[in-house]
């Protein structure tokens, strides 16, 4: 047995297909911070075919793309089979967002809790056959953290209460307890990766963070966006290619022992206002010479998202992360721009 598979489960979404696109640039990985080895295969996995595909991905031999239900035992089994490879890497970023999470309590269920159970369980399976417990990076989200008194004035760190306000964040939440478990336990090297709001997102997504990415995505397409939130709210936000770069490090280059019995890490993140995006997006708009439209402050109940109120803690800490060396910069602009050159001026 030799070399290394990567299964990454939720390939298909945002912050997936800029992670696939950088994982078929690896010709090695690490299994530890000591040992690198030959990327033999990677399994890309989502409930639906690729609509479009990168062709340095699907020009790969070792890509395989395949399509299915994160909650089938026995699908899932087959996906993660080590195909004579000596390790596995998982990578869980497949989810049902916020908004979709609270109008279908069931699914948000199914998907969230359930259904990464069920991959979590199939991981700890390989460990018979494999002989150690193997990677098992899980994506989260800040939004686990209680939204009380105490974390609205200070930052949330790994170690804050979690208590989230909506289902999604409180199904997040226990996937974080029992992976710190299952590693505890030996199942598992399990690492749990908190991206704050991914902003950016091209589209309309049912998430409480999309005015955030809203007032700078559609004024840059030439539209005017009506505003259904205060602009003075900082809410935490995250750049994407930060976000790729580390969740890479942590699925391979930090040690195991370093991350501790708390097997969450807040991927780097910056709190911005609406404000300060709009200002950012009009800069960027003149800087790159694109046409941008207007803005327009309504009431929330005007708004098109399921979760119509700010209930997100509005700093958090990086500190973990710095201290395991994880990427850091979280450019404002630069995150605007990297929206204008991928879906404006492509």
């Amino acid at each position: 047995m030799s070399g290394l598979k990567v299964v990454v489960i939720g390939a298909g979404g945002l912050v997936g297909a800029r992670l696939s696109k950088a994982l078929v640039a690896k010709k090695t990985m690490h299994i530890s911070s000591k040992e690198e080895i030959p990327l033999t295969k990677i399994v890309l996995f989502d409930k639906n075919s690729p609509k479009e595909m990168d062709k340095a991905i699907s020009g790969d031999p070792r890509v395989q793309v395949v399509t299915g239900d994160l909650c089938d035992k026995g699908q899932m089994t087959l996906l993660l089979k080590p195909e004579g490879c000596q390790a596995v890497t998982v990578m869980h970023l497949a989810a049902l967002l916020s908004g979709y999470s609270e109008e279908n309590f069931d699914l948000g269920m199914k998907i969230n809790l359930f259904g990464t159970l069920n991959v979590m369980e199939c991981v700890r399976d390989l460990l018979t056959e494999l002989g150690k417990p193997q990677i098992y990076m899980y994506v989260s989200t800040d939004y686990v953290a209680c939204y009380n008194e105490y974390n609205k004035t200070h930052s949330v760190t790994e170690e804050s209460f979690r208590l989230s306000p909506v289902s999604y964040g409180v199904q997040k939440a226990c996937n974080e307890l029992l992976i710190s478990d299952y590693t505890r336990k030996g199942f598992m090297d399990g690492r749990v990766c908190r991206l704050s709001a991914v902003i950016g997102r091209p589209g309309w997504s049912n998430s409480i963070s999309y005015p955030y990415t809203g007032i700078f995505t559609q004024p840059l397409e030439g539209k005017d966006y009506e505003v259904p939130l205060p602009m003075d709210v900082p809410y935490p936000c995250s750049a994407l290619n930060t976000n790729v770069e580390g969740l890479l490090y942590m699925s391979s280059q930090v040690d195991s022992e370093a991350i501790g019995h708390n097997r969450v890490v807040q991927i780097p993140c910056k709190s911005f206002t609406l404000q300060m995006i709009w200002e950012a997006a009009q800069e960027v708009a003149k800087e790159e010479s694109v046409a941008i439209g207007t803005i327009k402050q309504v009431e929330a109940s005007a708004g098109t998202t399921t979760v119509t109120e700010i209930n997100v803690c509005p700093d958090v800490s990086c500190e973990k992360a710095e201290k395991l060396g994880l990427p850091m910069e979280v450019d404002l602009k630069e995150i605007i721009r990297d929206y204008v050159k991928t879906y404006i001026k492509k």
